[in-house]
């Protein structure tokens, strides 16, 4: 069985946040706690903050990866969340930290790229119109801020309760700005 170095130095970064705080690890304080050489880290990983959004994709948003067309993104938030208060420790300190590459600018980021993405498979082959871009553009930054709020204000809304109050106000007008499309219902329909 080969050796997966990327999740050796995850599981040893997620370990140390548990008795220090994110910002003061160092990865010399990685690399002591891991075994794992400098060299080999950086032939993985930039810097501490790509090794967070190695985290931050694999383990707690591992569904929005963009593999999955047919993704049921309300119970794909239900897992994402679910795995957000899993990673608490470790996420609050993350959208804490500033400077370059950090979490808390990558997240509006990856929520955009993945939507436009996901929207523009569901649409077909034809370009989605301007008004269903801005759409995805404006739902994915407001359902980033929403989740970042959450997040550095301890996760005090339920789960269930933020995904669904997210998806329903992302599944707004979804069904007229699809019309046209190789899409037949609405994506942010919660089947409960």
């Amino acid at each position: 069985m080969a050796i997966d170095i990327k999740e050796i130095l995850a599981n040893g970064l997620l370990d140390l946040c548990h008795k220090k705080d994110l910002s003061q690890i160092t990865v010399k304080n990685l690399l002591e706690a891991t075994g794992v050489s400098r060299q080999t880290f950086y032939n993985h990983f930039l810097d501490k903050n790509d090794l967070i959004q190695y985290i931050y994709n694999h383990k707690i948003i591992n569904h929005f990866n963009g593999q999955n067309q047919n993704l049921n993104f309300y119970e794909s938030l239900i897992e994402s969340f679910e795995h957000m208060k899993q990673y608490q420790t470790f996420l609050k300190q993350a959208c804490l930290m500033e400077g370059q590459n950090c979490l808390k600018d990558y997240i509006p980021k990856h929520c955009e790229d993945f939507d436009l993405k996901w929207h523009q498979q569901l649409y077909g082959e034809k370009p989605m119109p301007d008004a269903l871009r801005f759409a995805t553009i404006y739902h994915a930054n407001a359902s980033s801020a929403m989740t970042l709020s959450w997040i550095l204000s301890d996760m005090k809304v339920p789960v269930e309760e933020m995904a669904k109050m997210i998806t329903q106000m992302r599944g707004l007008g979804m069904d007229d700005l699809f019309q046209g499309s190789d899409c037949t219902t609405n994506p942010y329909k919660i089947d409960k």
